[in-house]
């Protein structure tokens, strides 16, 4: 019986087994050095791109204009409206004693036409405001006055070419006066704004 010559060398199974280990471990060390140095050479992925600036969307302000000049507005649709202040009543009269105590009533009266080819629904109430001398704005009260009448509790309805004629009143507190009126259309919407001077 033949038996395979031992090695010229002493063999422990242990170091053949620590060996492969090693040789394991640096080809797996390699395989993550490979894959770290491609992922570091890969292009960053592309940032969104930063918004535009958007252009300013406030209108070029219309120079004030004084009661009795025409101001033409755009409502909200690009409906045309030319609305003049013909007058402002300061104080002007509540009747029967039902306005507020240290109040002082004011009536600007309007006259709106339709500039349009379009009936325009609307309501000068919320159109319509006020700055007083102390520089606060004041919305439109729900009084009515002798001097003139409001324009359907507020309401209107202009077929095109026509017009229509009404007060808008404030409530102001005792010794403030009335230094703007204002008219925003679509009660605010559109971004026309036409203010008068008083006086």
């Amino acid at each position: 019986m033949h038996t395979n010559p031992s090695p010229p060398w002493p063999v422990h199974k242990a170091g053949i087994v620590r060996f492969c280990t090693l040789d394991r471990m640096r080809r797996s060390l390699f395989a993550l050095c490979v894959l770290l140095s491609a992922v570091s050479c890969s292009p960053e992925p592309a940032k969104p791109a930063e918004p535009a600036p958007r252009p300013s969307e406030s209108p070029a302000a219309k120079p004030a204009a004084h009661i009795g000049q025409t101001l033409d507005l755009m409502r909200i649709g690009g409906q045309k409206i030319a609305v003049t202040l013909t007058e402002v009543i300061d104080p002007a009269t509540v009747p029967n004693g039902w306005g507020e105590a240290g109040k002082t009533y004011v009536a600007a009266k309007l006259r709106i036409e339709n500039a349009g080819t379009t009936t325009i629904v609307g309501n000068s109430n919320s159109d319509v405001s006020v700055v007083g001398s102390d520089d606060h704005d004041y919305q439109a009260d729900f009084a009515t006055v002798t001097e003139c009448q409001d324009v359907g509790y507020g309401w209107f309805l202009i077929a095109a070419g026509s017009s229509s004629t009404g007060c808008v009143v404030f409530a102001l507190p005792s010794g403030v006066t009335a230094t703007k009126v204002r008219y925003s259309p679509s009660s605010g919407i559109s971004q026309d704004v036409g203010e008068w001077l008083n006086p």
